[in-house]
Order: C-alpha cells, then structure tokens, then sequence
C-alpha cells in the first residue's frame, strides 16, 4: 500500500465491535509509542487540559490526513502542544518578604525610678532618722574621749588642782597657804597647808561621794569668795561632773574651815 493512508502489518490497527454499532480501530503499541507515553502521564498540558489516557485507541472523527501521518510515519507529528516537561519553566523573581523587625526588650526601670514608685516615703525619712542618731552618738563618744584626754593633760591621773590663797589662817600675801585638792577614787580631798608650812597641813573631805561610770575622772577645782556675807572669804569646792557641777561650800571660821549646814545664808 501507499505510503499516504496504508499502514504496514505491524502498525495494524485491530477493530472490535462495541456497543451503538460503531468499531473502534485499537492500534498496536510500538516501543516507542510506549516510552512517548511514559514520558507524558502524570503531567497537565500547557493548556491546563488533563493528560492523554494510557491507551491505543485512535478516535475515528479525527480527519484521515492527520490520522494518516501520524500513523504513517516512525516519528508521527502531533498537533498538540508539547508536554510540560518539554517546556522551560521560567520562575519569577519573587521579591523576598523582608524580615520581621525583632520586639526590642522591654525597658527596665531606673534605680531612681524604682525608689520612686515602689518604696514608702516613710523608709527614707526612717532611715534618716537612723542614720542621725548613730552619727549623733558616735560624735558624743569622740566629744568624751577628746574631753577626757584633755582633762589628762590639764588635771592628771588621779585628778588633781593646786592653788596658793591667803584666807587668814597664819598666812599672808606674801605667804599664802597652799590648797591641793584631787579626786581620789571618786572622793574628794583638799589639802590646806596654813602659810605654806606642810607641818601645819590640815585635810578636808567633801560630804559628797561621786557615783556612776568614771567617776574617778572628774575633775575638781577649787574657789575662795564670801558666800555667808561674814567678810571671810569661803572655800567652795566645784566638782566638774558629766553634764553637770556639783558645789560644796565651807565656812571659814577664822582659823580653819567647817562643812556649811542649814543655819548659814549661803549666796552662790
């Protein structure tokens, strides 16, 4: 037969008879019709139609010249677009969804901030007030020590004071008696030497006993003035105490001293 519209023995078709009286011609499958297949199933044509069946069969409405090359020849020709796979796919660029921006950490609060919002005014006014009073006891304790060591220098150890005064007891102002009073163990003794002669030394001792912390450490001094109004001058002995001065008054009788009592109109 011609080349045009027969087909060889081996590309025969085979008619079967179905239903509605028409046949379908069922071409034979070749190797290489086999492995064009295998190619194309699975895919979707550029055209979005769904891919050919797995099957031989040849539609018998397709015109005879199409049908005749595409069975008349090794290679046969098709009209239908090329598969997908054939076709280059040309991707676009795509601008890149940017990053999102971290969440910057949540700002912690100031010391000062802090302080403000979260402490009660009365913490700080306490704290003051603590502060205050340790400082004011501190500076008490160096206030003692420094007039203590002072006292050292000035009185010594037992504290001690000396003064010459002529009071009229066998003395003059040219030979005043001598006076040495001190605080031995917390008791206060003066020592009267009449003109200045230790043989005519005479001991007074206060009526008074310092108490309390230290008190060993208090100074003592001594005065001579009128305190009755009788013209002679008096001896009143100061006891220089933490705070305070302690006073005791003796009389002069024109030849020594006696402790003062009730009956005395004392001016201090």
């Amino acid at each position: 037969m011609g080349s045009g519209g027969d087909l060889s023995r081996q590309n025969r078709p085979i008619s079967k008879n179905i239903e509605g009286g028409k046949p379908i011609l069922i071409p034979r499958n070749t190797s290489e019709d086999v492995g064009q297949a295998m190619k194309t199933d699975g895919f979707l044509g550029d055209d979005g139609d769904p891919p050919r069946r797995n099957t031989s069969a040849i539609r018998l409405d397709i015109p005879s010249d199409i049908r005749n090359r595409t069975t008349g020849s090794h290679q046969p020709t098709s009209a239908i677009p090329p598969r997908r796979q054939q076709v280059q796919v040309q991707t676009k660029n795509v601008p890149m969804r940017p990053a999102p921006r971290p969440t910057p950490p949540a700002k912690k609060k100031s010391s000062e901030e802090h302080f403000h919002f979260n402490v009660h005014w009365l913490l700080p006014v306490g704290v003051t007030m603590v502060i205050l009073v340790i400082l004011w006891m501190v500076g008490s304790a160096a206030l003692a020590w420094g007039h203590q060591r002072l006292d050292d220098l000035q009185y010594g150890n037992p504290r001690t004071f000396q003064i010459d005064k002529a009071v009229g007891h066998d003395d003059s102002l040219k030979t005043p008696s001598h006076f040495i009073a001190l605080n031995l163990h917390s008791q206060i003794i003066v020592v009267e030497f009449m003109g200045g002669n230790p043989q005519k030394a005479i001991n007074y001792v206060t009526p008074v006993f310092i108490a309390g912390s230290n008190s060993d450490q208090a100074p003592v001094t001594l005065e001579f003035r009128d305190a009755n109004g009788d013209g002679k001058l008096d001896m009143l002995v100061h006891i220089h105490l933490s705070g305070q001065d302690q006073v005791s008054v003796f009389i002069n009788d024109g030849k020594k001293f006696r402790p003062s009592n009730t009956s005395d109109k004392i001016t201090l």
